[in-house]
């Protein structure tokens, strides 16, 4: 059964869900990048240069991983956002083509 928008009932609640999906993955990205402030977190002093050197690597090791998990949020936003431009593409070329399957004058 088709809606006036001449979208399926069903499908369009999927639309708007990959749609909303998508920005909601892109915002809490920024939310989560911006958890751990730019050069990473401040590393505390541990009393010994040894072990403030490693301290310092593990900071950075967090941090890296920080980035990395905000990339791959971002990424997904992105797949999700195509994902819904692919369907809603595919929905208007199928639209297009039933109605000129209907009505093979329409043809231009």
């Amino acid at each position: 059964m088709a809606s006036a928008s001449g979208r399926g009932g069903g499908f369009q609640v999927v639309m708007s869900d990959l749609l909303g999906a998508s920005v909601t993955f892109r915002t809490e990205a920024a939310t989560y990048q911006a958890i751990i402030p730019g050069g990473g977190p401040a590393c505390p002093d541990g009393g010994d240069a040894a072990f403030n050197q490693a301290l310092q690597a593990m900071v950075q090791l967090i941090e890296g991983l920080h980035l990395q998990v905000t990339g791959v949020m971002e990424s997904d936003s992105g797949k999700l956002r195509k994902a819904h431009d692919t369907y809603a593409h595919t929905e208007e070329s199928l639209t297009q083509l039933c109605k000129q399957i209907s009505s093979p004058r329409s043809i231009s």
